[in-house]
């Protein structure tokens, strides 16, 4: 596992500097065409009304062919691999050199916001992109024209050129699935690139169709011509050998309210917290709900009901929570939520037979998170409940994998000094409550994200918003950062 190293060759990362959009062509390639295309990405939806694209749908499907058009118009080559990852790169004057990788995602939750995610991977192509034309230009190639309108493609004399002026690669990818929508396994893109999918059981993962990640893998290889093979091999052949990636970088809104009530468009990721997931399934009685009386009933939503307003209590929460748990839990950054519930047989006429439900608790760490779940078990395990006992309902409780924290401590100080387009101000360190694909790509290189500003700390969620110029800010940031650790001379 690789910490975040925040150290001062990350600095530039984390900042604004007008310098990046003082060249010729920074204007269009760091601030229109990033915002056009998200407005694009986000038309790209399975849904009429909402922003949907889950993995391996027609919309993602569709998303993943307009990513790599936009790759290839910054200079890079692209392919798509088989579990759905896009991938864009740029080769240095040493091929083979270990790469700088930038990514994020591009699924989204149901009715979900059109940044998350998706900013990530369009910052990291505007970034190449304003870096491919800086090569060029310092290597003597003559731009002219070509590169003054927005979504004109970087002619091949200047990607040739910049081949030759950088010093290694560059490696974006477009994770096909971080959110977990489809197979309820989280990070499938990343995870596969790091070599995790077969060692953490998730070819054996079943959508709502019962169709299992191993089907589909093996389906989308041979639908691509590539023959018949095992879902093992597959997954062997996604792998990025450890020692071909120099470092992992990833920009993601902030998906929280810090910087806003800060007023920095910008902060430095620090650490990401831990988390646990349980499942929980209540077995009660189905049955007729005009002829049962209700002394008589073992009604599993109401009994799912008690379980999930004594998770609320227990992490802190709920109307009469006190000032001294609220202290609790943010020093722990403690939160609990149940976020799905699954009601048998679903109809208004038939008390319930079965629910389920899952929880998701988070912490600093992760021994934190699963100290905390300890108590769950308690109000939630069979024997440990008094109403489930007294209703005779049976109750089961599944874990649903943890995650480690990806921890930061020790690099650099908490502040470091800003560019000139920061007025001198430090930069806010933060620590991430949210799960991200860096998680996954830190067992197997040191990693650092930038988290940007948005309105209201809203996420998944249509009202998930971040301003022009932050996004500007952000793709500034990151084409500083990669010139200042990839251009020769």
């Amino acid at each position: 596992m690789h910490p975040m190293p925040l150290s001062q060759a990350w600095i530039a990362l984390l900042m604004f500097c007008c310098c990046a959009c003082a060249s010729d062509f920074g204007h269009i390639t760091l601030n229109k065409e990033p915002n056009d295309h998200l407005a694009s990405l986000a038309q790209i939806s399975d849904s009429d009304v909402s922003l949907e694209r889950t993995f391996l749908s027609p919309a993602h499907r569709r998303a993943a062919a307009q990513l790599r058009v936009w790759m290839e118009e910054a200079g890079m080559e692209t392919w798509l691999d088989a579990i759905g990852n896009v991938h864009g790169r740029v080769n240095g004057s040493d091929p083979d050199a270990a790469a700088t990788v930038i990514a994020s995602h591009f699924d989204t939750v149901l009715d979900g916001g059109k940044y998350d995610g998706s900013l990530g991977i369009i910052v990291g192509i505007a970034a190449i992109k304003h870096t491919v034309l800086q090569a060029a230009q310092q290597a003597g190639v003559d731009l002219a024209d070509s590169v003054q309108q927005a979504g004109a493609s970087v002619p091949e004399a200047a990607r040739v050129a910049a081949q030759k002026t950088l010093r290694a690669p560059l490696h974006l990818v477009a994770f096909s699935d971080e959110e977990g929508i489809r197979f309820k396994s989280t990070f499938l893109g990343s995870r596969a690139l790091v070599g995790s999918l077969v060692p953490n059981g998730m070819l054996d993962a079943q959508d709502r169709q019962g169709q299992s990640l191993r089907h589909v893998l093996e389906a989308e290889h041979a639908a691509a011509g590539k023959g018949s093979r095992s879902a093992e091999e597959i997954a062997a052949s996604l792998v990025l050998p450890p020692q071909s990636v120099r470092e992992y970088v990833e920009v993601h809104i902030e998906q929280g309210p810090v910087l806003e009530s800060l007023g920095e468009a910008l902060g430095a990721v620090s650490a990401i917290a831990g988390q646990t997931r349980l499942w929980v399934v209540v077995n009660g009685t189905q049955g007729h709900a005009g002829t049962v009386p209700m002394r008589g009933r073992a009604d599993a939503l109401a009994a799912g009901a008690s379980i999930v307003v004594a998770i609320e209590r227990i992490c802190g929460g709920g109307p009469d929570a006190t000032h001294a748990s609220d202290e609790t839990s943010a020093g722990e950054m403690l939160v609990c939520t149940v976020g799905e519930l699954r009601v048998w047989p679903g109809a208004s006429n038939v008390i319930p037979g079965s629910v389920q439900l899952s929880v998701d608790i988070r912490a600093k760490d992760l021994v934190s998170a699963i100290r905390a779940s300890r108590p769950l078990l308690q109000q939630i395990l069979p024997g440990e409940k008094q109403a489930a006992a007294c209703r005779g309902l049976g109750e089961q409780c599944e874990w649903g994998g943890d995650a480690e924290t990806i921890d930061a401590e020790g690099g650099l100080p908490s502040s470091a000094p800003a560019c000139s387009g920061q007025d001198g101000r430090d930069v806010p360190v933060l620590v991430s409550g949210a799960g991200h694909d860096t998680m996954a790509m830190a067992e197997i290189t040191k990693v650092a994200m930038m988290f940007v500003r948005c309105r209201g700390g809203i996420s998944h969620s249509p009202l998930e918003h971040a301003e022009p110029e932050d996004v500007a800010a952000a793709s500034a940031a990151l084409a500083t950062f990669i010139a200042g650790r990839m251009l020769l001379g």
